[in-house]
């Protein structure tokens, strides 16, 4: 990619965090280690390869701090500790917000939890907490072992054109997200082909403070996740008001395909094509309304793994190493 196509496609650092103070250098070619410092980090046209441990970015703070992550990748990268994060550790909930945008995830792994990445900001919705153009592939090592895909969590979340193709771990295959606070959106993504052996696959969740929030899940194409049959494994789980439109849900395997968790309250699944409507008999109720009897599946312009992944850099041997220089971080003066 040229100069000015890869200018044209960053995005504008006073959109996301406006006047945040931020200088540009480029990191060395190890892994982000963050746990102390005062940075604001911009991080951009990176692959980031093999980087084992702590993954790639692993960034735990307690003081302020703005993150935006684009245009970069993450192969093979590997997380041994539990508090989890394969590729991805951003657990600034004190005072973080985090944007990542166009950024794509293959085969990372983490030992216990969230194999590919964990976003989670400061529960207010004034605190940006966004996945835009993302796409998650063959993480995870084994349908029955650690939890979580990748987890969003806390501040103002827009979920938009996500691939979450191909991964397997215990349970939440597919996606979990954490509202707090502010109602948000879930839009033109493709959950596919994800496998587990328990508990929900696809987990929206509103905090039991904010029950007015309503979560609204638009045009998606659930197709083809498994998960096990043996011990009341729902597919698409919600908390409190949840509005279904457009989606399509064909050859997925669960003892239900749907459940709301929270007595009183409502999932509506309308305008879509579903193949089976079972539902659970616990929590609040599950409402099906004008569906469709076809369907044409949604064709995002999202990546896909063969497009991520298809130009290779020399890569450093063993440690803890990243790709595609220049990385470049943003730090405050």
């Amino acid at each position: 990619m040229n100069q000015r196509a890869k200018t044209e496609l960053r995005s504008s650092w006073e959109e996301y965090f406006g006047t945040e103070t931020k200088v540009e250098q480029t990191q060395n070619g190890t892994a982000i280690n963050d746990t102390t410092n005062s940075n604001n980090y911009y991080v951009f046209y990176c692959l980031f390869e093999e980087c084992k441990e702590i993954g790639a970015i692993y960034i735990k703070r307690t003081n302020s701090i703005c993150t935006l992550l684009e245009n970069s990748k993450f192969n093979n990268c590997s997380y041994t500790s539990d508090d989890g994060g394969g590729s991805v550790l951003y657990h600034c909930y004190y005072h973080g917000q985090f944007v990542q945008k166009r950024t794509c995830y293959f085969k990372s792994i983490a030992s216990n939890n969230f194999m590919a990445f964990r976003q989670w900001t400061n529960p207010e919705p004034s605190y940006k907490n966004y996945a835009i153009d993302v796409s998650v592939c063959n993480c995870g090592e084994s349908e029955s072992k650690g939890s979580f895909t990748f987890l969003i969590i806390y501040g103002d979340i827009i979920i938009s054109n996500i691939n979450s193709t191909n991964n397997k771990c215990k349970q939440f295959s597919s996606i979990s997200s954490h509202l707090n606070g502010r109602s948000f959106s879930c839009n033109f993504s493709t959950f596919r082909g994800n496998n587990q052996t328990e508990t929900y696959s696809l987990f929206f969740e509103i905090n039991a403070g904010s029950p007015r929030s309503i979560q609204t899940i638009s045009y998606c194409n659930v197709i083809g996740n498994k998960c096990g049959t043996d011990n009341n494994q729902v597919l698409f789980v919600s908390t409190y008001t949840t509005n279904v439109d457009h989606c399509i849900f064909l050859n997925n395997t669960a003892k239900y395909m749907f459940h709301n968790d929270v007595k009183n309250y409502k999932l509506t699944i309308s305008d879509s094509y579903v193949d089976s409507q079972s539902v659970t008999s616990t929590g609040g109720s599950v409402t099906f309304t004008n569906l469709t009897n076809n369907y044409d599946f949604y064709n995002f312009y999202n990546f896909y793994t063969e497009n991520c992944f298809a130009a290779r850099k020399s890569k450093f041997s063993g440690g803890t190493k990243a790709l595609y220089k220049p990385l470049f971080l943003n730090r405050r003066r």
